[in-house]
């Protein structure tokens, strides 16, 4: 993957600085609005910034973003489908969504049963049928679909935590434990018990080591070599449940993809 690192030119907006090198101004607004771009050090998310002149600008220019997404399918038992989620695409919201994919190219019955962030990828499940659907729903109130991730944060982690912080209000419990560290950054296995919106994104941020490429829910400055991450780096590794269905204890696990582990040889050279 590339990554480049620019100085502002005044005059220029953001967009048109980094239009140069990503080929066209639609791809580096792009590029701005997934929050792959920095500016002194900083996630910037406004395309249309006037640069002053002497910025620092770091971006990656991750091949997934242009590219035709791939979906996997990891595992089939009965109606039950879990595949493998590519980053840059919703879950289930508008088109060219995991669920538009799967419809298209596998069975147009199938619904995605939960969601996973935008850039988040790894294992998610989608049912055949409405009354499929329901049950799993009620599966996942009763918080009995475990539920693992992998996830790379800014600093290190030192020991287990619990994260119990409310969000909207509700219950939000997060565990995390840290993997490996490696250079500014802890390679970290989240286990979650409930399902808020962004949850772990959140709570890791709250306790001061966010997701790396996190550009919503921590604004602070990075290290220079954490901000040419190719997308926030979070992956659904594991999802284990009981098929309301069947019965049978379901359990599938996915490796890291290559863009993620590319990205964690690059912090141990």
């Amino acid at each position: 993957m590339k990554g480049f690192k620019v100085k502002g030119k005044k005059g220029k907006t953001l967009t048109e600085l980094i239009a140069s090198y990503a080929g066209s101004k639609k791809r580096a607004k792009r590029l701005v609005d997934e929050g792959l771009v920095s500016v002194n050090y900083r996630k910037v998310i406004l395309a249309r910034r006037a640069l002053r002149g002497g910025e620092t600008v770091i971006f990656p220019m991750p091949e997934e973003l242009f590219e035709r997404p791939k979906v996997e399918l990891l595992k089939r038992e009965g109606r039950v489908w879990l595949f493998n989620k590519p980053p840059f695409i919703t879950s289930n919201e508008g088109k060219g969504s995991l669920e538009e994919i799967i419809k298209r190219e596998f069975n147009p019955a199938l619904r995605v049963v939960h969601r996973l962030d935008k850039q988040t990828s790894g294992v998610i499940i989608a049912v055949e049928g409405r009354e499929l659907f329901e049950k799993f729903k009620e599966l996942f109130k009763r918080r009995e679909v475990e539920k693992e991730y992998i996830a790379l944060v800014k600093g290190e982690l030192r020991g287990k935590r619990d994260v119990r912080a409310p969000l909207e209000g509700k219950t939000a419990i997060t565990k995390a434990e840290p993997v490996e560290v490696l250079k500014g950054a802890t390679l970290v296995r989240a286990r979650i018990e409930t399902g808020r919106k962004h949850q772990i994104r959140r709570h890791l941020a709250q306790i001061g080591h966010p997701v790396v490429g996190e550009f919503k829910y921590y604004r602070g400055s990075w290290r220079e070599e954490l901000l040419y991450a190719p997308r926030i780096l979070l992956h659904s590794k594991k999802i284990a449940f009981e098929s309301p269905e069947t019965g049978k204890r379901v359990e599938v696990e996915t490796e890291l993809p290559e863009d993620f582990k590319e990205f964690l040889k690059s912090l141990k050279r």
